[in-house]
């Protein structure tokens, strides 16, 4: 059985080919190195993606972010600190979720409804999944492809809160098995953090 096999059904194309590379990368391991990540192989995904690195729990700077992102969010993310796209209040559970996601390791699925200030809205898909740094001390990274749900209007500047949390979080098995809350209560994360 592979991990396609066991992807929740309703994933959009792009996200079950998103998932698809990163399993190949891993190469037998559990997780993949950096250097295995391969951008000419995520061909017209790679403007769909984002790179996190996990530096601590306040410290989660962004190192990439796609053309597609950075024209839908309105600027440019690499460089700022993930938690910073999230309301204030909303900070320490974005992190603990993020660390989760590293610690256990496991990917993840999980949705947002983006706004824009013509009124228009896209509702969009992100999954995620963890990489080891190529040194022993570097930093955990979590690589996200953004898939969107519909064609809505994304003229105008995107709403901020509008992304500050999602809906709908699901920790995804990768072989290490799922967060201990969430295996044992067999919910969403976003029902039970």
């Amino acid at each position: 059985m592979t991990l396609l096999d066991t992807l929740p059904g309703p994933l959009t194309s792009p996200s079950r080919r998103f998932l698809t590379l990163w399993d190949g990368w891993r190469a037998g391991s559990l997780l993949p190195r950096r250097s295995r990540l391969d951008t000419d192989a995520l061909g017209d995904l790679l403007p769909h993606c984002v790179l996190l690195e996990i530096r601590g729990r306040d410290d989660m700077p962004i190192r990439f972010a796609g053309n597609w992102l950075r024209e839908r969010l309105g600027g440019e993310l690499a460089g700022t600190n993930y938690l910073d796209l999230t309301a204030p209040e909303n900070r320490q559970r974005r992190a603990d979720l993020l660390l989760t996601e590293v610690a256990q390791p496991c990917a993840a699925v999980i949705y947002y409804w983006v706004q824009f200030d013509t009124g228009g809205m896209m509702p969009v898909e992100v999954v995620s999944a963890p990489l080891l740094g190529d040194e022993p001390e570097a930093p955990a990274l979590v690589l996200a492809c953004v898939s969107p749900l519909a064609r809505g209007d994304s003229n105008g500047d995107a709403d901020p809160s509008s992304y500050a949390e999602g809906d709908g979080l699901l920790y995804i098995d990768i072989g290490a098995g799922l967060p201990p809350a969430i295996a044992a209560i067999g919910q969403p994360a976003g029902q039970v953090q």
